[in-house]
């Protein structure tokens, strides 16, 4: 696979991170890959011929506070796949949009653009970010099942309480009571529709 740009092999010539965004204050590295030799950021369709039905892929959802990125970056840790978080991808697309007002922004988008730009480039990927309905979860295993990937997907549901407190207790931002109740609640809908992911 070559950079259109430089003629580069972008599979074993390229960064994983973002080198202009500020570091995400719970640790987790924005990921945004590119050339290493000349900085083009790195396109699906550059990649795409290479993603393989063989890549491992695990989603995890759950309200704030329920541990996604904990286990997320857990698993990265002790394994060879790329965790994304989905706040770090909400990150680069504010940072992003701030400088190109006329920008779409779609995380969710933006987040399996991500992933399967991984995947191309050979890597087994979690994700941790709320996907809260069935229809956001097609958009992610539709993308991955064109290529013959069948994603895990985890839902985590702790208690309520516990994941109150993880949210207003965490540095930086936190989504509220509110929000964490309102997810809270889509997630254990997905205890009746998907009884063995959570």
């Amino acid at each position: 696979m070559l950079c259109p740009n430089c003629n580069s092999d972008i599979q074993n010539h390229h960064v994983l991170e973002s080198r202009d965004i500020p570091l995400m204050t719970n640790k987790s590295r924005i990921i945004h890959p590119f050339c290493a030799t000349c900085g083009r950021k790195i396109q699906l369709s550059d990649v795409m011929q290479n993603i393989k039905a063989n890549r491992k892929v695990l989603l995890i959802t759950g309200t704030a506070g329920a541990g996604k990125t904990a286990l997320g970056q857990l698993i990265e840790s002790r394994s060879d796949s790329i965790f994304i978080d989905g706040d770090a991808i909400q990150k680069r697309v504010h940072f992003y949009s701030k400088q190109n007002p006329n920008m779409k922004v779609d995380y969710h988008a933006e987040t399996i653009d991500t992933m399967m730009i991984l995947c191309g480039l050979g890597y087994d990927v979690v994700v941790g970010y709320i996907i809260n309905n069935s229809e956001t979860l097609a958009l992610y295993t539709n993308a991955l099942e064109k290529y013959g990937i069948t994603p895990i997907f985890c839902v985590l549901v702790p208690d309520r309480a516990v994941c109150l407190e993880r949210d207003l207790s965490r540095e930086g931002w936190t989504a509220g009571e509110e929000w964490v109740d309102k997810w809270y609640e889509e997630m254990r809908l997905f205890l009746s529709t998907h009884p063995s992911s959570c």
